[in-house]
């Protein structure tokens, strides 16, 4: 379950993610070092690494000072800033700021902009696919006032309502664990409605079970992962983990290898909802 608490200062957004990722490809093409982009702003080299992994915002100043040292063209420059100022232009998440935190945030941020979604849940209904009541059985375990389960069901909609309608239409990709539709959440009727969902669903989105029988599997004690992939080839995948205890992103080639291989194994080994509640 996608923990929802935490802290509430406004997550980094998919445009500033963007700002960051592009200065640094730049930046080592210029074959500049962290240090030596410090130098030329007058700061300390943590700035450079905040800007880069998209926890700080780059200004305009910043990005045309950096511009002069990487060497880049007057064109791309403009583009970066006028992407740094689109950073600041309110989000799905502004809303539920109070509610929601950064790393969450900045999910649904890179799932309203993803042409791709490969997503893995062993042991609940992923959120993007929960009804209304089912969502509610599962924040209700939360110690937290009725008025923040409200806004957290409220984000969840929304969250499917953006990446549901997205244009061009997103690749999505789910497999749950058999679990997932054995779990009494709520009452008979909530989990006979969820599973009659997702087979609604499935006629336009990819979602699969994988039954008890496929015995272990790569990620048995993993927790949850999502991985996206943009439609922008300056913007890498990306892996979203989560767990009980933390959540995080990852994007070297080596850890997106490694998360599609898994995925790849969960996929080939999971059976079409549609099949499995036949």
């Amino acid at each position: 379950m996608a923990t929802e608490a935490g802290k509430h200062e406004r997550p980094p957004s998919l445009a500033q993610r963007r700002v960051g990722q592009r200065l640094k490809g730049w930046r080592e093409r210029a074959r500049k070092t962290q240090e030596d982009a410090a130098a030329a702003l007058l700061v300390h080299h943590t700035k450079i690494y905040r800007i880069e992994s998209g926890r700080t915002l780059a200004k305009p100043g910043d990005i045309r000072e950096l511009s002069r040292i990487y060497g880049i063209p007057d064109g791309q420059t403009e583009e970066l800033i006028h992407l740094s100022r689109s950073a600041l232009k309110p989000g799905i998440v502004d809303s539920y700021r109070d509610v929601v935190p950064g790393d969450l945030g900045l999910l649904a941020d890179l799932e309203a902009a993803c042409s791709q979604m490969c997503a893995w849940d062993g042991d609940l209904v992923h959120g993007l696919l929960q009804t209304p009541a089912y969502a509610l059985a599962i924040l209700a375990t939360l110690n937290e006032s009725d008025e923040v389960r409200r806004k957290r069901l409220n984000f969840r909609l929304e969250r499917q309502r953006v990446l549901m309608s997205s244009d061009p239409a997103c690749d999505i990709r789910i497999v749950l664990g058999e679990a997932a539709l054995r779990y009494a959440v709520g009452s008979d009727d909530v989990m006979r409605d969820q599973i009659d969902h997702l087979v609604d669903l499935s006629n336009e989105i990819d979602i699969r079970i994988r039954p008890f029988s496929a015995g272990p599997h790569p990620w048995i004690a993993g927790g949850v992962f999502t991985m996206l992939e943009f439609p922008d080839a300056a913007d890498p995948a990306v892996v979203y983990t989560e767990s009980h205890l933390d959540s995080r992103y990852m994007e070297t080639a080596r850890e997106l290898a490694e998360y599609r291989m898994i995925f790849g194994e969960l996929f080939g080994t999971s059976i079409p909802v549609k099949e499995f509640v036949r």
